[in-house]
């Protein structure tokens, strides 16, 4: 295995719920968040999603092709819409190494065990920022 099978890309978007899942938000939300905690394991992929009135902004971790695959099958999903990818990284390592799917809605306190330490606590402050102002933050 050479250097580039090693490889990870952290991915950040956005999006918004429309249509009937914006009307039944909260069901909609635990359906993807299930799903996510299902099938992340075996895809390899980690990341947290920060939700809040009809909004995402979410982090996802894996190998580069299997994170464009699963990227591709979100934009597609007709529960979102107005999907942006805001930053691309290619990274050693992983900031939520130990969360197939971790959720923060966006006015709960940020629990102990999301913040395994100053990277992935700044991770989650800069996710709420995104999700309130459309800007990433520095």
């Amino acid at each position: 295995m050479d250097s580039s099978d090693r490889r990870l890309h952290r991915v950040v978007y956005t999006s918004r719920l429309h249509g009937e899942a914006l009307a039944a938000e909260d069901a909609t939300v635990a359906r993807i968040v299930e799903s996510a905690r299902r099938n992340n394991p075996r895809r390899g992929v980690t990341g947290v999603l920060v939700h809040g009135k009809g909004a995402f902004a979410q982090v996802l971790e894996g190998r580069p092709l299997v994170v464009r695959g699963l990227l591709t099958v979100i934009q597609r999903d007709p529960r979102h819409t107005d999907m942006r990818i805001v930053k691309v990284d290619v990274v050693e390592d992983r900031i939520f190494p130990a969360w197939s799917m971790a959720l923060l809605r966006d006015l709960d306190e940020v629990p102990a065990e999301f913040a395994d330490g100053n990277a992935s606590l700044l991770m989650l402050m800069r996710l709420r920022t995104l999700l309130h102002t459309g800007v990433m933050g520095a």
